[in-house]
C-alpha cells in the first residue's frame, strides 16, 4: 500500500517544480492566499483528500522561509530592471461593433486622439474595435453608457522585450490577484491594462522585480 503524501510534501513538490513560484515565493512577490487557492485542487489530488486553503498557505510560508532569492528569470528580470516605466490614468476603454459608419467614427477619434498628443490604443478583434484612451476623450463615443476607468503600465524596454515577458508579467499579476483588461506587445513596449486600483500593486511589483537583480548580485557577493 503506498503511503500518501502529506499537505507540505504535496506543496514543495508543486512549487519546486515551477521555476516562477520559486522565484515568487523566494523574494516575496506573491499573495499566499491567491497561491493558495490556484494550487489547492493539484493538492487536493496528490494528498488524496480536500484540503484547506489556510493550511496550504502555513506550507507555503514555511517553504519560503528556506529560500535565499532566486530569480529563475535572469533576463526577464534584468530587463525590467532597465526598462522604463510610465503610467497613465483615468483611462478608460470602449468597445465599437465593426461596420462601416463606426470605422469613420473611430477615424476622427484618432485623428482627435493624435493631435491632442495623449496616449491611446485601437484593437480591431475582427467583430468590434476596442479604444483605450483618456476618459475625457472617449466620453463623446460612449453617449450615457458608463465607462470603466483603468490605469494603464508602460513598461519600454531599449532594445526588443525579453521572450516570454507576456506570460510571465500574467502569471506574476495572477499569483497576486491583479487580473488585467489587456497584456499588449507592441515593438519594444509592453502595455498593461489594470483597473484602476490595482495600478498601485502593479507598480510595486514591478518595481520589486527591478529590484532583483541587484538584490541578488548583493547577496551572491557576500
Amino acid at each position: 500500500m503506498s503511503r500518501s503524501l502529506s499537505i507540505q510534501q504535496a506543496v514543495r513538490i508543486i512549487v519546486e517544480e515551477n521555476p516562477l513560484y520559486v522565484t515568487l515565493l523566494s523574494s516575496g512577490l506573491v499573495n499566499l492566499s491567491a497561491l493558495a487557492r490556484s494550487i489547492k485542487p493539484l493538492v487536493d489530488s496528490m494528498v488524496g483528500k480536500d484540503t484547506k486553503v489556510f493550511t496550504i498557505v502555513k506550507a507555503l510560508e514555511r517553504i519560503s522561509m528556506n529560500y535565499k532569492l532566486v530569480n529563475e528569470y535572469p533576463d526577464i528580470v534584468k530587463a525590467l530592471s532597465m526598462a522604463e516605466i510610465i503610467t497613465y490614468s483615468g483611462m478608460g476603454e470602449v468597445e465599437i461593433p465593426l461596420t462601416e459608419e463606426n470605422m469613420e467614427k473611430v477615424a476622427k477619434l484618432r485623428d482627435l486622439l493624435s493631435a491632442a498628443k495623449v496616449q491611446f490604443i485601437i484593437l480591431n478583434d475582427g467583430s468590434k474595435m476596442h479604444v483605450i484612451a483618456p476618459l475625457m476623450y472617449i466620453a463623446g463615443v460612449c453617449g450615457q453608457a458608463k465607462v470603466e476607468e483603468y490605469g494603464m503600465v508602460r513598461i519600454m524596454f531599449a532594445e526588443r522585450a525579453p521572450v516570454g515577458i507576456v506570460t510571465f508579467l500574467v502569471q506574476v499579476m495572477k499569483s497576486n490577484q491583479i487580473t488585467a483588461k489587456h497584456v499588449l506587445r507592441y515593438d519594444n513596449d509592453i502595455y498593461v491594462v489594470v483597473e484602476r486600483e490595482k495600478t498601485p500593486l502593479l507598480l510595486s511589483i514591478i518595481e520589486r522585480l527591478r529590484t532583483m537583480s541587484a538584490l541578488q548580485l548583493t547577496q551572491q557577493g557576500k
